[in-house]
């Protein structure tokens, strides 16, 4: 961790904070971020405050090949700043009921198919319990191996639950067909809002339409307890068919806004070649609990 606050230096009270986590891997190099692993990371510092501690930032380049704060709505003028906006967000405004929320969701491919989870006797239950997140991870890495992603390591969902389940801010959501564990969600809650962070499912099952039967059942909770908007994740900008899939739920796109400071002349990026290599290796590894 790399947070850097300021302090007011007549009253030394606490008037800011960047937060930062240093990142190493073979693909990108050394990086900060604020904030890794999250869709975005708003600076809680002011465009002011930043300049002040631009040198500060400058340092820490030396020793990183970049830092990227990961932002909504941030606009920044620093030098040398370069902005990256190949991602979206997509939000559902919930409304007051069930009926009201499903209606506004498109007819053919989401309100059709969550009647037909009905048809195909999908199971749905909540599993807050360690059998419930490696029922999630299993599923979880399958899906990463399988699209050639880095899987990330069962240590990171288990500290995170366990930290979170304490407060109930976090939901393992379960969808079996006969018993079978079919799909699994990682999902979080802080005030108003649902987090879809993680979603997987059996590649095998999907003519059953777990992911649906999945989503709805979230959504359900989230109106039940009172929630304002679910959060449906982040999206690379070039990926159609995963924006087609959420904004069929009424979702609302908003532009993401990933700044990068780099000690570098040119952007640290993967040669398309190198990353293709990358995503057969990462098809191979096996899964680690």
């Amino acid at each position: 961790m790399y947070p850097i606050a300021i302090e007011d230096s007549n009253t030394l009270e606490l008037t800011g904070i960047l937060p930062l986590a240093q990142v190493k891997n073979v693909l990108s190099g050394s990086k900060l971020v604020s904030f890794p692993l999250t869709t975005h990371c708003e600076p809680l510092v002011t465009e002011e405050q930043i300049r002040k501690i631009y040198r500060k930032l400058i340092t820490e380049i030396q020793k990183n090949d970049f830092i990227e704060f990961r932002t909504l709505d941030y606009t920044s003028t620093l030098e040398g700043a370069t902005l990256n906006e190949n991602f979206l967000n997509h939000i559902l405004e919930l409304e007051k009921t069930e009926d009201k929320t499903f209606q506004k969701f498109h007819g053919n491919s989401v309100r059709a198919l969550i009647k037909k989870t009905e048809k195909n006797k999908l199971d749905f239950e909540i599993i807050n319990n360690t059998i419930g997140l490696k029922a999630f991870y299993s599923l979880f890495s399958d899906l990463r191996k399988r699209l050639g992603l880095p899987i990330l390591p069962y240590k990171f969902f288990n500290s995170v639950f366990t930290n979170l389940i304490k407060d109930n801010r976090i939901i393992i959501p379960i969808v079996k067909h006969k018993d079978l564990i079919i799909a699994a969600g990682f999902i979080l809650k802080f005030k108003d809002t649902f987090y879809i962070e993680y979603t997987a499912s059996d590649n095998s099952r999907l003519s059953l339409y777990p992911n649906q039967k999945l989503y709805w059942e979230v959504i359900k909770i989230a109106i039940s307890e009172g929630a304002k908007f679910v959060d449906f994740g982040r999206v690379e900008m070039n990926n159609n068919s995963l924006i087609t899939f959420k904004e069929r739920w009424n979702t609302k796109r908003r532009y993401l806004k990933y700044w990068k400071i780099s000690n570098k002349g040119m952007e640290n990026t993967i040669a398309g070649n190198k990353k293709s290599f990358i995503i057969k290796i990462n098809k191979h590894i096996p899964k680690a609990y």
